[in-house]
């Protein structure tokens, strides 16, 4: 027999953004496991999900956020060795993570690595509130309307990627604005002309805040960042 895996987005980090159905998956779940991107680091996914289901106790994997594919499964993989004993025999496993289920989601890493372990694994996605849906809202805005064009760009792609997406559509959201350093101004200006440009930090989390204009072209290290951009 399969397992089941429940991959659960938890929206932006507000406990008022989760959905019902969220709550009922973690509650329901015979082990949950709980991403972290390093040892001694939180999880913003776990702890909410703890605030919201008194007495939950999860099972620690470890995500390593170094963009090497190899390093990220033996992280993967040799937790759930390790941890075996606590989700071994189960039948229902579930994940909360930040934002949306299915997009960048470490679910599609915890299921690989389950499997890598001899397991048939049937996944099943949760969504959540996406940051770029929760950061547009924070500002009353629409991201797009009738038949303007939405991106949803990783910072990560690398500057040629990311500045040949913004050149194709009429607003985007840039995820990891942080990745592209101190050539985040250039990719962003030469993409142009924008009518608007907002950085979002923490959105749904505390220290929420927005810069715009130039001020939101200058290089961040915030990882929990998105920018959103309007022609």
């Amino acid at each position: 027999m399969g397992l089941i895996l429940y991959g659960v987005g938890m929206g932006p980090g507000d406990r008022g953004l989760v959905t019902l159905r969220a709550v009922e998956v973690l509650k329901e779940a015979e082990v949950v496991f709980e991403p972290l991107s390093g040892r001694g680091r939180r999880s913003v996914a776990g702890d909410l999900a703890r605030d919201l289901v008194p007495g939950l106790v999860t099972v620690p994997v470890i995500f390593p956020m170094t963009g090497d594919d190899g390093e990220l499964m033996s992280s993967v993989t040799e937790a759930l060795r390790s941890t075996s004993p606590s989700w071994g025999g189960r039948s229902t496993l579930a994940m909360p993570v930040i934002g949306d289920s299915a997009l960048y989601s470490t679910v599609l890493s915890l299921k690989r690595g389950l499997e890598a372990l001899g397991e048939e694994v049937e996944l099943r996605l949760v969504p959540g509130i996406s940051a770029h849906s929760a950061a547009a809202s924070l500002l009353s805005s629409f991201m797009a309307m009738r038949n303007q064009v939405l991106s949803v760009i990783p910072g990560s792609a690398g500057p040629e990627r990311v500045l040949e997406a913004l050149r194709a559509c009429d607003s985007a959201a840039l995820y990891k604005p942080s990745a592209l350093k101190d050539r985040l101004g250039e990719v962003v200006t030469s993409s142009g002309p924008w009518e608007r440009v907002v950085r979002v930090h923490r959105v749904g989390l505390e220290g929420e805040r927005w810069v715009e204009g130039q001020e939101a072209l200058e290089p961040t290290d915030d990882y929990l960042a998105v920018m959103l951009l309007w022609r």
